[in-house]
């Protein structure tokens, strides 16, 4: 667990200075790895898509099973993911080998680059005509829909949940020895927050583009999507950097040095020798 620990602030530190060194640079990586999610909510939603149409209770396992492409191709691809680097920065900032200013920057730019990458992979789709026609987007509408219709402390508890499991799928595979083992675990994680119903804030973000840039019911609303986001996000924040983030900075909490231990184990001993 130390030496996992040792990992993530090596990597919050390389992120911080790649940052430092081009911002472009950095937020073109953060552009991937929402688009990397596009691709995946594609497959996912397509390969849906027929068992929702036909009402089979095996939609949700078809919509899931492959989601966890995306994290594989943001791990190996290069891409940069906020809700990942909420648990990094949070640990390597308690850590201290960031400060919450780096914490902060970091955040922005990931975030930013993460809406830039599912504005444009939103418009790719919009221009290739896969959901131009209503009869494709049924899935998708209602996924979004119900997303936008949930109550505030819904989506609150649903994002904390799910950034608690995405960053365990950041966090397990640094653990486990083997890219084999590594993708695995990452793909297991990554399906059980899908399927489980939980909000991750820059997947909504993809969704909600690929839903404005085809036809759409009333029902959704930007201003419902804005509310989604904003909870959500909170959430997640909440979700990596505290129950991952800080939690496992704090398991790792080293103690007294040894030679303090020893000292305090032999020094009601050397108290009763000089007393005798």
């Amino acid at each position: 667990m130390y030496e996992a620990v040792e990992s993530v602030i090596q990597l919050a530190i390389n992120k911080k200075k790649v940052l430092e060194a081009s911002l472009l640079r950095y937020v073109t990586k953060a552009a991937l790895a929402s688009m990397f999610i596009g691709f995946a909510i594609i497959i996912c939603y397509r390969l849906a898509e027929p068992f929702f149409d036909a009402k089979s209770p095996v939609t949700s396992f078809m919509s899931s099973i492959f989601f966890g492409a995306a994290l594989v191709m943001i791990m190996f691809g290069g891409g940069e993911l906020f809700t990942g680097n909420t648990m990094m920065f949070s640990m390597s900032t308690l850590k201290k080998a960031t400060t919450w200013k780096d914490t902060g920057k970091n955040w922005v730019a990931t975030y930013s680059g993460n809406i830039i990458g599912a504005v444009m992979f939103g418009l790719f789709i919009h221009y290739s005509g896969l959901y131009a026609d209503t009869e494709n987007s049924q899935f998708l509408m209602n996924v979004v829909g119900g997303k936008i219709s949930l109550t505030t402390t819904q989506m609150f508890f649903r994002s904390v949940l799910c950034n608690w499991l995405v960053c365990l799928a950041f966090w397990v595979p640094i653990n486990v020895k083997g890219d084999g083992a590594k993708i695995a675990s990452m793909m297991l994680l990554v399906f059980g927050f899908v399927i489980s119903g939980y909000e991750h804030s820059i997947a909504n973000m993809v969704l909600f583009v690929l839903a404005l840039a085809a036809p759409h019911p009333d029902a959704i609303t930007i201003a419902g999507m804005l509310h989604n986001l904003g909870v959500v996000t909170l959430g997640n924040i909440i979700g990596g950097g505290v129950f991952v983030g800080a939690m496992y900075a704090f398991l790792t909490t080293k103690k007294q040095d040894k030679k303090d231990v020893v000292a305090l184990e032999t020094e009601p001993i050397i108290k009763f020798s000089a007393g005798k």
